[in-house]
This record gives C-alpha cells, sequence and structure tokens, in this order.
C-alpha cells in the first residue's frame, strides 16, 4: 500500500493511545463515584482527561454533553493531521457519525430546546428554518443529501458518502469495510435487545471485536478507524457517567 511508512508512523502514535484507555478495573473505579465532583475528580486522573477539559460539575447535562461533542470533534481533527493527505477527509467525515441522530431530527425540523446554545447544531437549525435542505459546509453534511440515493437511514448515507473518500487501495477497502460489519451487527444486536437488556455487554462485544481488528490491521488505515470508534464507546460510557451524576446523584458533601 502506498504511503506504508507513514502509517507506521501512525501506528506508533495509535499504539500509544490504545495502551491508554482504560481497562475495565478503571472503569469500575470511576464509576464507584456517587457525586459528580468525586467522579470528575477520578475521571481526570485518568486518560479521559483530555476530553473533560472543558467539562465542570456545575454543568447542565446539556452542557456536558456539548463539551464532550466539541471534545470528540477535536480528538478526530488532531489523529486526521497524523495521516497522509489523501486519508484526511474520510478521518475528518468520522467526526460526525455521533451526532447523525440529532442531524437526522434537525432535517425534519424537530428541534431541541438545546440546540441554541451549540454552534454547529444551531446553524444547521438556522439553515433547515430558511432554506430547507440546504446544508452548511462547517457540518460537512453534503454527503447526507438524499437526492440520487436509496438508502434510507442517514447512517446508511453517512457509511455511502465516508466510502466514496477512501482512496482506491483494495486491501484497506475491504479491512474498513469489516469494520462496517462489526458496527452494523452491533447495531442489530441493539434492536433486537429485551426490554429489560442493558447495552453494556452488547458494547464490550462490540470493543472486543474491534480490538481484535486494530491488532489485524496494524500499520494500516483500519487500525486508526477501529481507535476511533473505541473511542466512541469510551465517550458513550464517560458521557453516560456525567449525565447521570448531574441529573440524579447527591453533591459532594452528601456523598462524603
Amino acid at each position: 500500500m502506498s504511503g506504508r511508512p507513514r502509517w507506521s508512523y501512525v501506528q506508533a502514535r495509535l499504539q500509544a493511545r490504545h495502551g491508554d484507555r482504560l481497562q475495565e478495573p478503571d472503569w469500575r473505579a470511576i464509576e464507584a463515584a456517587r457525586s459528580i465532583e468525586q467522579f470528575m475528580e477520578r475521571v481526570r486522573a485518568s486518560s479521559l482527561r483530555r476530553f473533560t477539559e472543558h467539562v465542570n460539575a456545575r454543568m447542565s447535562s446539556h452542557a456536558v454533553e456539548r463539551a464532550l461533542r466539541d471534545a470528540w470533534r477535536r480528538y478526530v481533527a488532531e489523529l486526521a493531521g497524523w495521516v497522509p493527505e489523501e486519508w484526511r477527509q474520510a478521518v475528518l467525515w468520522a467526526s460526525l457519525f455521533p451526532d447523525l441522530p440529532v442531524i437526522d431530527g434537525l432535517r425534519a425540523s424537530e428541534a431541541p430546546t438545546w440546540i441554541e446554545p451549540d454552534p454547529e447544531f444551531a446553524a444547521l437549525a438556522k439553515t433547515n428554518q430558511t432554506a430547507r435542505g440546504v446544508r452548511p459546509a462547517a457540518l460537512l453534511v453534503a454527503g447526507l443529501a438524499a437526492s440520487g440515493t436509496r438508502e434510507e437511514t442517514l447512517a446508511a448515507r453517512w457509511y455511502a458518502h465516508w466510502r466514496t473518500l477512501w482512496p482506491r487501495h483494495p486491501a484497506a477497502g475491504r479491512a474498513l469495510r469489516e469494520i462496517a460489519v462489526a458496527i452494523n451487527a452491533h447495531v442489530a444486536r441493539l434492536d433486537g435487545a429485551g426490554p429489560h437488556e442493558t447495552s453494556a455487554r452488547y458494547r464490550g462485544e462490540l470493543a472486543t471485536a474491534l480490538t481484535r481488528l486494530f491488532r489485524r490491521h496494524d500499520g494500516a488505515p483500519a487500525a486508526l478507524f477501529c481507535h476511533l470508534a473505541l473511542v466512541v464507546l469510551d465517550l458513550e460510557r464517560l458521557r453516560g457517567g456525567l449525565v447521570h451524576r448531574s441529573l440524579f446523584a447527591p453533591a459532594a458533601e452528601e456523598a462524603a
């Protein structure tokens, strides 16, 4: 594959980040915190601190989520700066994936009340009100347009456009499709889960599959996208811990 020496350099940096990810005992120690203040203190003593620089214990749940979305976008942009130019747009497109449910609602003119303070989503909501179907370049959503496609879901449109951003390297394409298969299987398991099941087990299974693919595709573009998918899972778990304690946990002095 062309650019292999550069990908070896990328892999060295990815291995360091991958090694920094929390293991299950680390998560259990953090999640034992009762108050959001205690939770934040433990998070900031871990590798998750890079995602919580702009989060504090007094934020509303919506502000917490907005800060995490911003941290995710910055992280993707950072990793996009590592890769060869031909792969940069494919990496940047990944920044949009966790936002698809919100964007889907905005495309249907269903803007939630928390949209206004978020500059990215507020721009999209305003555009929808003034010119339905036009999408601001800042959100990179031109590839999600429904015209000319038979794809039914926004996620499918996201994936279809993502494939157009892949350079023409057959081996890389095959590896990326393996990631898509693993994620689609995860989504199918979630959709078929019973009403009393939690998503924790399914996310653990997906993390195991992605870690296996990360190792299999060492030194190749697929490893970077496996890492990004694993970070999304970490941020979902972090978000759950923060938002739950923001809404329901006692203050630090009560939890002491």
